[in-house]
């Protein structure tokens, strides 16, 4: 199994194999992340999974009643 990363400000694919791209699991803070490789972008790609799951509370769909 491979496993691409791809930037969110430039689009750019990376792998391990090919960027030498590192994935970070921070199960602390609750946040995927890597940074991009491309030498113009050096993006810090975060993914906040406590910033996400507050937001989803705040939006939840309605209670739906089935019949």
């Amino acid at each position: 199994m491979q496993v691409a990363l791809i930037c969110g400000k430039c689009n750019k694919v990376h792998t391990e194999e090919t960027d030498g791209a590192n994935l970070v699991i921070d199960f602390s803070k609750r946040q995927f992340g890597f940074i991009c490789m491309n030498k113009q972008c050096k993006h810090d790609n975060i993914f906040d999974f406590a910033e996400w799951s507050e937001k989803s509370k705040r939006s939840a769909l309605p209670r739906m009643r089935t019949i």
